[in-house]
């Protein structure tokens, strides 16, 4: 076990998908980390503070000092300096570009889409946020009473940083089973769900495990080759939200 001061630290949130990413990279790497979790909405202001520019979760210091924010930033940096077990193909062939395309529409695309539908449903069950914590102790600590008093003050906030508006929300939702039909579509082609995982599987099925905690989603992901994907290198994602958090007129 290497010192702490060897050891890079990741800076998180709760239940985050792109924070589930990293943390996964980091482990198929056996590259040693410690992980600060900060209280959702917080997050901002106290990687702002401690990185001392604009950012949010994930954020990471490497032991020589190299801070990097982002999880397809932190993928990347990570594969330059562990290349072995590799996350993508090699550069400059055509397997190389479709695994980028998939982990760049993983991050821009599928995840705020899947930040937006959980806030919202958050937002309808505040009373499910504790169950996202797991065994997390976040930072700054704060007392069980106080954090069910938050909670659906923080889901505003977080709704408002997220852009989860109610018509943001109904949109993502009736384009979900597209957007789930083009993840299947990589995995039928070999792009994603091989043997070992490269970025585009951590990047999209981080998000897929998430989506997969609202029980309202059940019957649409039940079945797809990206919800075994999720569940094969995302197994027990914390957090559940039970049925009736969404309008049943707004799903697909």
């Amino acid at each position: 076990m290497l010192p702490p001061s060897m050891a890079a630290k990741l800076y998180a949130a709760p239940a985050s998908h792109p924070c589930a990413t990293v943390m996964r990279a980091l482990q198929l790497k056996d590259e040693p980390f410690e992980v600060v979790v900060y209280v959702p909405a917080l997050h901002r202001l106290l990687v702002r503070r401690r990185f001392g520019r604009r950012g949010t979760v994930p954020a990471i210091e490497f032991s020589d000092g190299t801070r990097v924010t982002g999880s397809r930033a932190i993928v990347r940096e990570l594969e330059r300096r562990a290349p072995d077990p590799p996350l993508f193909p090699p550069d400059g062939s055509q397997d190389r570009r479709r695994v980028e395309e998939a982990d760049e529409w993983g991050e821009q695309v599928l995840q705020p889409l899947t930040r937006r539908i959980v806030w919202r449903a958050l937002a309808g069950r505040p009373g499910a946020q504790r169950s996202y914590l797991g065994d997390t102790k976040v930072v700054p600590w704060t007392p069980r009473p106080v954090a069910r008093a938050v909670a659906t003050p923080m889901a505003a906030v977080a709704r408002r940083i997220a852009s989860s508006t109610d018509p943001a929300v109904r949109a993502d939702l009736l384009h979900l089973p597209m957007h789930l039909d083009r993840a299947d579509g990589w995995i039928e082609r070999g792009i994603l769900g091989g043997e070992r995982p490269n970025a585009g599987d951590l990047q999209v099925g981080a998000s897929v495990a998430l989506l997969a905690t609202l029980d309202d989603l059940g019957p649409l992901l039940a079945g797809r080759p990206v919800g075994d994907l999720a569940r094969r290198w995302f197994p027990g994602f914390p957090g559940r939200t039970p049925a009736g958090a969404l309008p049943a007129e707004w799903l697909p």
